[in-house]
């Protein structure tokens, strides 16, 4: 049987660009990657990309809408986030709804797509709950329209008004690999683990810690902490352990079926942090592929 190809895309805002880049090398050198792709699963801003993936829009399109005036125009203007979002998203959904329509639903994807939210409940629903937007079976997020999921998935806590109710996806799946292979297990039991290859591209691995005294920390400083680089390290915490955990899940079911790569960025740069994308594509165009180029040679598109 064909192996069954996913295509991840992590969260982590204009960090998205350096993704981008890593996927452009590898079209370079493999014109018809994309063709052959089964299911695209992305988080936040890796749920922009994998739609646009998705969708067959030119990748070009998909570049210019990570450029650095693009993103300066998105995170601007810039509030106090200590009682309201730091900025509002009627600039992102404009831009959303020009590549998807009103019209443009979960279920019109001639590809698979997966993309992790949110919902924080309602009158009806007894607890929130995380909701997967896909199209691997009839469900009820099929009739969901694409720019409402987009914006659902990439309403991070503090950074954009919560959208319907619905947070951030990368609370519970910053690199939904891991989530995307059990989820396509249960809904197509024609495929084994077995049958299932992942390549995971995520935004960078930082060198986030937090030192101090943390013993003292409370609310304040868990939740907000204006004058440090990491303004929020409960939500950084929350996203890039989310991230750690979903690889390592794949490392133990996938074993060498599944390849992340996620180059050294030795800067910590926050979501919104736009002047930082000139350097992000750098990295990205200059970090050793070498062994994910062979993981693909020998593995991936065998």
């Amino acid at each position: 049987m064909k192996k069954f190809k996913i295509l991840s895309f992590d969260g982590g805002g204009v960090k998205g660009a350096l993704s981008i880049e890593i996927l452009k090398r590898i079209i370079i050198k493999y014109p018809d990657f994309l063709e052959d792709i089964d299911l695209f699963a992305g988080t936040s801003t890796g749920a922009i990309i994998s739609a646009f993936l998705a969708k067959g829009l030119p990748l070009d399109s998909l570049n210019s809408l990570y450029t650095q005036k693009n993103a300066k125009t998105i995170f601007s203007p810039s509030k106090l986030n200590l009682i309201k979002p730091k900025f509002n998203n009627k600039i992102l959904k404009n831009m959303i709804s020009n590549y998807f329509d009103d019209n443009f639903k979960i279920s019109d994807f001639k590809k698979y797509i997966f993309m992790p939210s949110f919902y924080l409940g309602d009158k009806e629903k007894k607890s929130w709950e995380p909701v997967f937007f896909n199209n691997l079976s009839i469900n009820e997020t099929s009739n969901t329209l694409v720019k409402d999921a987009l914006l659902a998935s990439s309403a991070a806590p503090t950074y954009f008004p919560s959208y319907r109710n619905y947070i951030d996806g990368g609370v519970i799946a910053n690199s939904p690999t891991a989530i995307s292979l059990m989820s396509t297990l249960s809904s197509m039991p024609k495929y084994t683990i077995n049958d299932i290859v992942i390549l995971s591209i995520g935004t960078g691995n930082s060198p986030e810690k937090i030192i101090g005294k943390t013993e003292k920390w409370g609310i304040a400083q868990w939740s907000f902490n204006p004058f440090s680089k990491m303004k929020s390290p409960l939500l950084a915490l929350l996203m890039d352990g989310m991230s750690d955990l979903e690889d390592m899940y794949c490392k133990i079911f996938l074993k060498s079926n599944y390849f992340r790569i996620n180059p050294t960025v030795p800067k910590f740069i926050d979501i919104d942090d736009y002047n930082f994308i000139p350097y992000l594509k750098l990295i990205g165009r200059n970090c050793d592929l070498s062994n994910l180029f062979k993981f693909l040679d020998e593995i991936y598109l065998k």
